[in-house]
Protein backbone atom coordinates (compact mmCIF):
# COMPACT_ATOMS: atom_id res chain seq x y z
CA UNK A 1 0.00 0.00 0.00
CA UNK A 2 1.42 3.49 -1.16
CA UNK A 3 0.20 6.75 0.66
CA UNK A 4 0.27 10.22 -0.56
CA UNK A 5 3.10 11.47 0.41
CA UNK A 6 3.38 15.51 -1.24
CA UNK A 7 7.13 15.26 -0.50
CA UNK A 8 8.02 12.40 -2.49
CA UNK A 9 5.08 12.00 -5.09
CA UNK A 10 5.04 8.53 -6.29
CA UNK A 11 6.94 9.01 -10.30
CA UNK A 12 3.73 7.11 -11.23
CA UNK A 13 1.24 9.18 -9.82
CA UNK A 14 -0.94 10.54 -12.36
CA UNK A 15 -2.79 14.30 -12.50
CA UNK A 16 -6.15 14.28 -11.32
CA UNK A 17 -7.70 13.81 -14.70
CA UNK A 18 -6.38 10.51 -15.34
CA UNK A 19 -7.00 8.96 -12.00
CA UNK A 20 -9.31 5.63 -11.68
CA UNK A 21 -10.49 2.86 -10.30
CA UNK A 22 -8.32 -0.48 -10.59
CA UNK A 23 -10.61 -2.48 -8.29
CA UNK A 24 -13.13 -2.61 -6.72
CA UNK A 25 -14.70 -5.69 -4.94
CA UNK A 26 -16.87 -6.85 -1.78
CA UNK A 27 -16.61 -9.97 0.69
CA UNK A 28 -19.47 -10.33 2.44
CA UNK A 29 -18.65 -10.99 6.26
CA UNK A 30 -20.01 -14.52 8.20
CA UNK A 31 -22.89 -12.22 10.33
CA UNK A 32 -24.37 -11.66 7.02
CA UNK A 33 -24.84 -7.71 8.14
CA UNK A 34 -21.46 -6.34 6.95
CA UNK A 35 -19.38 -6.32 4.23
CA UNK A 36 -15.65 -5.51 3.36
CA UNK A 37 -15.20 -2.94 0.46
CA UNK A 38 -11.79 -3.45 -1.36
CA UNK A 39 -10.63 -0.25 -3.53
CA UNK A 40 -7.49 0.27 -5.44
CA UNK A 41 -7.00 3.36 -7.25
CA UNK A 42 -4.55 4.09 -9.71
CA UNK A 43 -1.28 6.93 -8.10
CA UNK A 44 -2.18 10.09 -8.10
CA UNK A 45 -0.27 13.42 -7.22
CA UNK A 46 -3.76 15.13 -5.60
CA UNK A 47 -5.71 13.09 -3.13
CA UNK A 48 -9.02 12.70 -4.68
CA UNK A 49 -12.32 12.36 -3.11
CA UNK A 50 -14.46 9.00 -2.73
CA UNK A 51 -17.76 7.98 -2.54
CA UNK A 52 -19.30 4.46 -1.55
CA UNK A 53 -22.60 3.29 -1.83
CA UNK A 54 -24.83 0.06 -1.57
CA UNK A 55 -28.11 -0.50 -2.50
CA UNK A 56 -30.53 -3.07 -2.03
CA UNK A 57 -31.98 -5.10 -4.98
CA UNK A 58 -35.19 -2.09 -4.98
CA UNK A 59 -32.30 0.28 -5.90
CA UNK A 60 -32.85 1.55 -1.81
CA UNK A 61 -29.70 2.83 -0.54
CA UNK A 62 -28.77 0.65 2.73
CA UNK A 63 -25.11 1.97 3.40
CA UNK A 64 -22.66 5.10 2.56
CA UNK A 65 -19.50 6.27 3.11
CA UNK A 66 -17.67 9.38 1.56
CA UNK A 67 -14.16 10.13 2.48
CA UNK A 68 -12.43 13.32 1.93
CA UNK A 69 -9.18 13.59 0.43
CA UNK A 70 -8.08 10.57 0.55
CA UNK A 71 -4.32 9.94 0.79
CA UNK A 72 -4.54 5.71 0.31
CA UNK A 73 -4.50 3.80 -3.50
CA UNK A 74 -5.34 0.80 -2.18
CA UNK A 75 -7.57 0.34 1.21
CA UNK A 76 -10.54 -1.90 2.35
CA UNK A 77 -13.48 -0.62 4.55
CA UNK A 78 -16.18 -2.40 6.66
CA UNK A 79 -19.95 -1.12 5.55
CA UNK A 80 -22.52 -2.23 7.44
CA UNK A 81 -25.75 -2.86 5.88
CA UNK A 82 -28.33 -1.28 8.14
CA UNK A 83 -31.44 -2.55 6.36
CA UNK A 84 -33.27 -4.75 8.75
CA UNK A 85 -34.30 -7.12 6.46
CA UNK A 86 -31.19 -8.27 4.59
CA UNK A 87 -31.59 -9.41 1.28
CA UNK A 88 -29.53 -11.30 -0.96
CA UNK A 89 -28.92 -9.22 -4.04
CA UNK A 90 -26.94 -6.10 -3.83
CA UNK A 91 -25.35 -3.15 -5.88
CA UNK A 92 -22.06 -1.20 -4.76
CA UNK A 93 -21.62 1.41 -6.57
CA UNK A 94 -18.17 4.34 -6.30
CA UNK A 95 -17.32 7.57 -7.47
CA UNK A 96 -13.99 9.59 -7.44
CA UNK A 97 -14.28 13.23 -7.35
CA UNK A 98 -12.32 16.34 -6.86
CA UNK A 99 -13.64 19.15 -5.81
CA UNK A 100 -12.33 21.51 -8.62
CA UNK A 101 -13.09 18.97 -10.94
CA UNK A 102 -16.25 17.28 -9.77
CA UNK A 103 -16.84 13.47 -11.09
CA UNK A 104 -13.87 11.93 -12.61
CA UNK A 105 -14.56 8.34 -12.45
CA UNK A 106 -17.07 5.83 -11.34
CA UNK A 107 -17.41 2.23 -11.44
CA UNK A 108 -19.33 -0.47 -9.47
CA UNK A 109 -19.91 -4.09 -9.40
CA UNK A 110 -22.84 -6.64 -7.90
CA UNK A 111 -22.07 -8.95 -5.22
CA UNK A 112 -24.49 -11.48 -2.97
CA UNK A 113 -25.06 -12.37 0.85
CA UNK A 114 -24.83 -15.89 1.06
CA UNK A 115 -28.36 -17.14 1.80
CA UNK A 116 -27.10 -19.15 4.55
CA UNK A 117 -25.64 -15.79 6.73
CA UNK A 118 -28.83 -13.72 6.32
CA UNK A 119 -30.03 -13.42 9.75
Amino acid sequence: MSRFNPFQPNENALPPEQVRFVDVHVEPWPDGRRVRVHLTLTPFQQPPDLEVAILDGQGREVSHIAIIENIDDHFVVTMHLRDPETQSDYRLEARLSYQSKGTIAQTGCTFQIPPETIP
